[in-house]
């Protein structure tokens, strides 16, 4: 009498599949059980052994039939497809032999290749980083637990494996499924399916997460989806990257070490790079895209890693930095996921969302990032490669200084980027500041010989007065260096959007005379671009406003975006502002909110997921009579809409379609006291119906989920009629017309300061078109 019972995972089907220790139990074997179809599959096996089977839905009966088989004295094995222990029937036996015995049944689990296993393996390498495995089937549990975890996964970047992905009679998890991930990940992501894996009848198809489902998928099916970093290689295999570093041969023959593998291109680049933080490199870089662009070439920016909370929404929805959209349109081309494929926006001291390909994936803090980089890393290749084949040329952009040599470890974003896409790199140092020869010096001997081979010159920006009187400094940095100075950009004052909210701590931000608009600082504010619009209309005075003393008095008053409306709401009381605000208004004062300032005038927010941190709500100023609450999807769009009969309280009539963009991980319900502004008519190109906004029964207090409203001068000289009294505004041109003239004049100025000529030479341009 052995008592016991073998739980043997026969592996994907063929027998040459299947591990010696697998065999040797059936062999040992007295008695063998299981479904049906998997005896079918081993014939040879069986042969002139007791079975039993039972057919689907039966599992229970089939496992108790065992154990007591083997209680009676019988050494039985009860097979399973691909491993018992996953999806299989190992951990149904231990339950049953927990709750109802014979205890006296010794069971040893054989384990076996599992299906995930075989079907990556004809893939070729999808499960080289970590993994998610995922059953689709609702039979035994709740679709809407299956759901959490497939946002989970697809958030935190894991490569998803999906059991039982599709039935007869359950044909809409599988969509169900791909729109969850369409929300995180690039619709370009490799999927591979698998049918009949290493079994006759075998299928292997690779497709991508945007179509996948067109193709055939059934019970027999096994389907991966990639995560970021995922790519197909030129056999048309899927491979995930583990990150090891490897070699290859830089130019002049040297092998040089990078992240991970590089990804250069044919295409030629240009880098520009900074002795530090906003000495101008993004401008000087929609500079040359238009200087380039004028030459008859077709351009695309690129910056590997953003970190902003001014942000831009291209056509599908996707999210990047605000600067790579500006020199998008210098290009005169429509932003994409791709010239920006990592975006971070702080949301605390020590952490950002991270944002890949132009979907959110997680807030992660600077330890978990650095432990995502290698992925961050593969999407910026991946981006490169696919923006260059599109281009004549591409302009770079780096981040920060180049020579934080604490962080060379780390780079994604400067001169490893720069090689990767085989740049030459223009060095850009801003002498405002001050210590201008300094900054370029020390930031050359700070590099590495072999970085040092890659900068091509130098450009000296936001220069004040006599150029001569440079030239000794010129002559001994290049004399010390080796590497050329090749031009000294004057200080030009430009209407461009900024990206950095540095750009809100200069000198000037004061109020002048005329109409005064203030626009609250909070700490966390994003997309302050919004407002710049206002700047540019004769007799109207825009500041950002820090302190309660600072509101009385203004003709409007203006609550932001932010990236955490709670932690920024808490600021507004600590600060005094809530109850400058609250007089302000009583008194009479006009307010409006976009996005989390429209969350912020409303009567409360609630974050009961923790989207912005530890779960937590809060009362807003209670100007408008809506509610939030904060959630996991974020929502990103272009849209148009159509102004409500209930905004003409606040002056927009007589409008058609208004167009804005949507970035805000909230929804808010509207009480009795207030009415929708907008209805939104379409998002992402797609046919709407959403209402959008609130505004207050005077129209004194109004806000909008839509960044980007006030670049329509029709909307601009609607708000600012009520505070004009009764003076007609100028009219001028578009907020369009005006960035492309701001932008031809940025290319004249750099071309009339820069030797460009000498600049192509040494970036390998020189046969680039002359203008």
């Amino acid at each position: 009498m052995t008592n016991k019972l073998y739980i043997v995972g026969l592996g994907p089907g063929d027998s040459e599949q299947m591990t010696p220790a697998a065999r040797a139990a059936l062999e040992r074997a007295e008695v063998v059980t299981g479904y049906n179809t998997y005896l079918e599959l081993i014939p040879d096996l069986v042969a002139g052994k007791e079975t039993f089977s039972t057919g689907m839905r039966q599992e229970t009966e089939r496992c108790r039939e065992a154990l007591r088989r083997a209680a009676g004295g019988a050494t039985v094995a009860l097979v399973c497809s691909g491993d018992a222990g996953i999806y299989g029937m190992a951990g149904l036996v231990l339950e049953l032999q927990q709750a109802e015995g014979p205890e006296q049944v010794a069971i040893e689990i054989v384990p076996g290749i599992s299906a995930v296993q075989a079907a990556a393996a004809r893939l070729g390498a999808p499960l080289m980083h970590d993994f998610a495995v995922i059953s689709l089937s609702n039979l035994l549990t709740d679709w809407s637990a299956i759901v959490r975890r497939l946002e989970a996964a697809a958030a935190a970047d894991f490569v998803i494996a999906l059991y039982n992905p599709k039935s007869r009679g359950r044909v809409s998890q599988i969509e169900q499924a791909r729109q969850i991930l369409l929300a995180h990940r690039d619709p370009a992501t490799p999927v591979g399916i698998v049918r009949n894996a290493c079994r006759e009848g075998e299928t292997v198809t690779v497709s991508d997460l945007a179509s996948f489902t067109d193709e055939t998928i059934d019970m027999f099916s096994l389907v991966i989806i990639g995560n970021p970093a995922t790519f197909v290689d030129r056999r048309g295999r899927m491979v995930t990257p583990r990150g090891y570093r490897l070699r290859r041969e830089a130019r002049g023959g040297r092998p040089e070490e990078t992240p991970v593998s590089g990804c250069g291109s044919p295409t030629p680049a240009l880098f520009v790079a900074g002795t530090g933080s906003d000495v101008g490199k993004s401008v000087i870089a929609a500079g040359f895209c238009r200087l380039l662009v004028r030459r008859g070439l077709t351009v695309a920016p690129f910056k590997a890693q953003n970190m902003a909370n001014n942000s831009a929404v291209c056509a599908d929805g996707g999210e990047i930095g605000r600067a790579q959209a500006l020199q998008a349109a210098a290009c005169r081309v429509e932003p994409t996921v791709d010239m920006n494929p990592v975006l971070l926006k702080p949301n605390s001291e020590t952490g950002a969302q991270v944002i890949v390909q132009g979907r959110p994936v997680g807030n992660m803090s600077v330890r978990e990032y650095h432990a995502f980089r290698e992925s961050a890393w593969r999407a910026v290749c991946d981006s490169y490669r696919r923006l260059a084949r599109q281009v004549d040329l591409v302009v770079m952009e780096g981040a920060g200084s180049i020579a934080e040599i604490n962080l060379r470890g780390q780079d994604i974003t400067n001169l490893a980027a720069a090689r990767m896409a085989g740049a030459k790199v223009v060095l850009v140092a801003d002498i405002d500041r001050g210590g201008v020869f300094a900054a370029i010096l020390g930031t050359l001997q700070l590099l590495t010989k072999e970085e040092r081979e890659l900068i091509a010159g130098v450009v000296i920006n936001k220069f004040r007065g006599d150029v001569g009187l440079l030239k000794s400094g010129i002559d001994e940095i290049e004399c010390r260096t080796g590497v050329p100075v090749l031009g000294v950009i004057p200080w030009l004052r430009l209407q461009l959007p900024e990206e950095d909210s540095l750009a809100l701590e200069r000198p000037g931000n004061v109020f002048d005379a005329g109409i005064r608009i203030g626009v609250v600082q909070l700490p966390r504010i994003s997309n302050f671009t919004d407002f710049a619009p206002f700047e540019t209309v004769a007799g109207v005075s825009l500041c950002y406003v820090e302190r309660p003393e600072q509101v009385a008095g203004l003709d409007l008053l203006i609550l932001p975006g932010t990236k955490s409306t709670l932690a920024d709401l808490d600021w507004l009381r600590q600060q005094g502002l809530a109850e400058a605000i609250l007089s302000y208004h009583a008194e009479g004062g006009r307010l409006i909110g976009i996005c989390g300032g429209l969350q912020m005038l409303g009567e409360r927010v609630r974050d009961p997921l923790g989207v912005e941190g530890p779960p937590d709500e809060a009362p807003g100023l209670g100007l408008l009579d809506i509610e939030t609450t904060l959630q996991t999807e974020k929502q990103t769009h272009r849209v148009e809409a159509e102004f409500l009969p209930a905004a003409a309280a606040a002056g927009f009539t007589g409008f058609d379609r208004v167009r804005g963009y949507e970035i805000h991980a909230g929804a808010s319900s509207r009480g009795i006291l207030c009415r929708p502004l907008l209805r939104l008519m379409s998002r992402s190109g797609a046919d709407s119906a959403r209402l959008d906004g609130a505004v207050s029964a005077d129209g004194r207090v109004w806000g909008s989920y839509l960044h980007g409203l006030f670049d329509d001068q029709r909307v601009l000289h609607a708000v600012l009629a009520p505070l004009t009294s009764g003076r007609p505004l100028p009219s001028g041109p578009s907020a369009r017309q005006r960035l492309d003239s701001e932008l031809d004049r940025l290319a004249d100025h750099l071309a009339a300061h820069l030797d460009l000529e000498r600049l192509c030479r040494r970036c390998g341009l020189e046969r680039m078109p002359a203008s």
